[in-house]
């Protein structure tokens, strides 16, 4: 028997304030006389509707969110399938970021095994709370180039340039220059005309830097990286200072739960409803309805009807899943399952893409490194002074200088070569066998302009994160493109998430080619004064098969799935519209990275943020 809403004790509906504590309904009955008028309790209506339904509350289903509530005549609905987190230390302090993976505020899935990986199933942390990964993430805001997103309308997302995203950017943030003492002794430089300031988002430099940043910076440049004055502006290719979504008073993480849920939570016309996952779309014909949902795999299933549309934010595994899920994708593979076809878009879940993640291991001596943190006795005085004061070690994520690099940077004796065999191969050759006709056609032009991208000194094909001796190299364009399937028709089975990691042998190539980079990074005037000594993958990794082999058990991830339903043109791979609503069916779109038709060299949440913005005034 279904019902409205959520009946299971154990589903939690947030209402007021941020402060407040969940309130936890014991019985359906509660729940809905919470959420109706008395009103509408007295005409017996037991139905529980909301002009716009968001599913995922991550960095863009709350900024949408929060967006559409400005407007006091919409109700807005968002379903999180995680919690609201409780400010952990490894949330909040920006030298934690990153260790809350693997926690309940991931959801701790991987991607299929890989053969390019030697059959190794690769770890992708994914946000499991409210805020999604911008708990878990290492704060990082930097843009693309212009060109990463210059690239976009030509597989059909007209409006979705550089020109169209700039001023969402700028909406999203709170821009706050850098120390002066740091701007000195760094030489960082901006341009204010390229920030924005009363946004949501806290967006800051770090108070502290470690000091090896200073080797790291000079041995780029000796290699003929430049410094952008400030690369927000859309020249984001050489080595340059990297801001981060943390408060400048406290230095804090800025989440999207901090800066869109909690400013609107106090509203009453936002809702948000924690631990509960939609299991499918609810639909009469191709309209979508709204959405059913449940607590867990044996909870009672539920419904709550949307009168204007549903909004997908669950991200580029998630919602293709939910999609699928509902009736929406490849007939083939929902016939597989005895899902019911509600419209056939068969670009729904390809085009799956990531940037893959190398370290390469140095020794290193410095009077000062991040090592130090290894020191209980220094890392218990640096952590008092982050919560005194908003200071020190615990007050920087790192990675406060970035190198983007170009392919003739990265490989001067292949990077045309490199270019050529991108350009010359059948554009069917390293695509999953699924792939329609249409993603076919939609990667043809991709691929011709990653190859274009090799040939051009404006573009980055790698980033270089230095971690003191760790040098992670993070390949930006992959050729390589992958999946999202369905592994059942149970909603709480996990989804086949396939990145295709180096599938494409040019991807591969530009890694090798990346770890003599590094080495010969290391090798520079500027790095001398830190006597490095590669432990990892060491001198037996000689020649390009050794390296290689190297790649192939270490590479992994920087957990940034996009793409696989993207904008664009149908005939092109597209899955949505340049206005995000999904092809095939009315009153529903897609709001998440999964609409990047191709990944920008970039760290994506600031993308994100700005993609769901610009959404937020399209739909309002």
């Amino acid at each position: 028997m279904r019902s409205t809403l959520a009946g299971a004790a154990t589903v939690s509906l947030l209402l007021s304030t941020a402060t407040a504590s969940p309130l936890d309904f014991k019985s359906f009955s509660d729940l809905k006389t919470a959420l109706l008028s008395k009103k509408d309790v007295a005409k017996k209506d037991t139905t529980v509707t909301y002009d716009y339904i968001v599913v995922g509350g991550g960095a863009s289903g709350l900024t949408v969110a929060n967006r559409l509530s400005e407007d006091k005549n919409i109700n807005v609905l968002v379903i999180e399938a995680g919690q609201l987190d409780q400010k952990e230390d490894y949330i909040m302090v920006p030298g934690l970021a990153g260790t809350g993976t693997g926690t309940k505020y991931d959801w701790n899935i991987s991607y299929v095994p890989n053969a390019a990986l030697n059959n190794r199933a690769v770890p992708v942390a994914q946000g499991l709370g409210v805020g999604g990964g911008t708990l878990l993430n290492r704060l990082l805001m930097d843009r693309g180039s212009s060109a990463d997103y210059n690239r976009w309308p030509l597989v059909g997302a007209s409006g979705w340039d550089w020109n169209g995203l700039f001023p969402f950017f700028k909406k999203s943030e709170n821009y706050t220059p850098p120390n002066a003492d740091v701007a000195k002794d760094y030489n960082i430089t901006y341009n204010q005309a390229y920030h924005g300031t009363g946004g949501p988002i806290q967006n800051s430099h770090s108070p502290y830097v470690w000091p090896t940043l200073k080797n790291y910076i000079l041995g780029h440049r000796e290699l003929g990286a430049k410094t952008p004055a400030d690369a927000a502006g859309g020249d984001a290719v050489g080595v340059y200072a990297i801001t981060h979504c943390q408060n400048p008073k406290d230095a804090t993480r800025d989440s999207a739960r901090t800066a869109y849920h909690d400013k609107a939570a106090g509203r009453s016309n936002y809702k948000l409803l924690t631990g509960t996952r939609v299991t499918k779309l609810t639909s009469k014909g191709n309209t979508i309805t709204g959405v059913e949902i449940a607590a867990g795999p044996d909870a009672p299933r539920q419904t709550i009807l949307a009168k204007k549309e549903v909004i997908m934010a669950a991200g580029a595994i998630r919602t293709p899943h939910i999609l699928k899920l509902s009736g929406i994708g490849d007939p083939a593979e929902l016939k597989k399952f005895n899902i019911p076809v509600v419209a056939a878009n068969t670009a729904v879940g390809q085009n799956l893409q990531d940037h893959v993640l190398l370290p390469v291991v140095f020794g290193i001596t410095a009077e000062l490194t991040t090592n130090k943190l290894s020191d209980p006795t220094f890392s218990a005085q640096a952590l008092a002074e982050w919560r005194a004061k908003g200071t020190g070690p615990y007050s920087t994520a790192t990675a406060d200088y970035l190198a983007f690099l170009s392919a003739q940077l990265i490989s001067p004796g292949n990077w045309t070569k490199m270019a050529l065999s991108l350009a010359t191969q059948s554009p069917d050759t390293y695509l999953d066998a699924s792939a329609p006709a249409s993603v076919r056609a939609g990667y043809a032009i991709q691929k011709g302009l990653l190859a274009k991208g090799f040939l051009s000194s404006q573009e980055a094909v790698m980033e270089i994160i230095w971690a003191d001796g760790v040098v992670l190299a993070a390949l930006q364009h992959p050729a390589s493109r992958g999946t999202v399937k369905l592994a059942s028709a149970n909603p709480f089975d996990t989804p086949l998430a396939d990145a295709a990691h180096l599938k494409n042998p040019v991807d591969m190539q530009l890694m090798v080619e990346t770890v003599k980079y590094i080495r010969r990074f290391m090798a520079t005037n500027a790095m001398k004064p830190l006597s490095p000594v590669e432990y990892v993958p060491g001198a037996a990794a000689a020649d390009d098969a050794a390296i290689t082999e190297y790649i192939k058990n270490g590479a992994g991830t920087v957990w940034h799935p996009v793409g696989s339903c993207h904008i664009g043109a149908q005939s092109l791979g597209g899955c949505v519209d340049t206005n995000l609503k999904v092809y095939g069916v009315n009153n529903l779109r897609v709001v998440d990275a999964s609409t990047m038709p191709i990944m920008p060299a970039t760290h994506i949440m600031s993308t994100v943020y700005a993609m769901a913005e610009k959404a937020a005034d399209i739909i309002s």
